[in-house]
């Protein structure tokens, strides 16, 4: 199927991530993400005759949390990948792939970074909720290049 523009629905949003072994892992059974895109901080640039509020933008920040039920299903379950990821230091590739009313394809949009051995994303947070068994891992940007939209997959 053509790529596709239009509305869509959270069904079709596909979540990547390098496993510990450097696999770009399809995790399973994400039920949320709590945002995606970067954050500028804002620098108030407002001299006092301004008639309105002024500000310049500083560097951007990403904090993304994501959601799902406790899953130890091999190779892509989200306790699987993700409790072996915490703490770690060696950057990560991740993609967020938003399919158009279908399964995602190239030319649709998605939102990511490959990693380098100088950036990437890692995890710095896995928690298990036992009286939801929900569990949340937080990733944050390693090294100095952000993740960005784009319509092909990561790698």
């Amino acid at each position: 199927m053509a790529a596709q523009t239009g509305k869509t629905v959270s069904k079709w949003v596909g979540f990547f991530i390098d496993d510990s072994g450097g696999t770009l892992r399809n995790v399973t059974g994400v039920k949320s993400i709590n945002g995606i895109g970067l954050d500028y901080e804002e620098a108030d640039v407002t001299a006092f005759a301004d008639a309105i509020k002024n500000v310049l933008p500083g560097h951007p920040d990403l904090t993304i949390d994501v959601v799902s039920n406790f899953d130890n299903t091999a190779d892509t379950g989200f306790h699987t990948v993700f409790s072996s990821l915490v703490g770690g230091n060696t950057p990560l590739s991740m993609d967020i792939q938003i399919g158009m009313r279908h399964a995602w394809e190239a030319g649709e949009p998605q939102f990511g970074i490959t990693s380098t051995s100088t950036s990437g994303m890692i995890c710095t947070g896995y928690t298990v909720n036992p009286d939801s068994m929900e569990a949340t891992a937080k990733l944050r940007v390693y090294g100095g290049t952000a993740p960005a939209w784009g319509t092909t997959a990561e790698t």
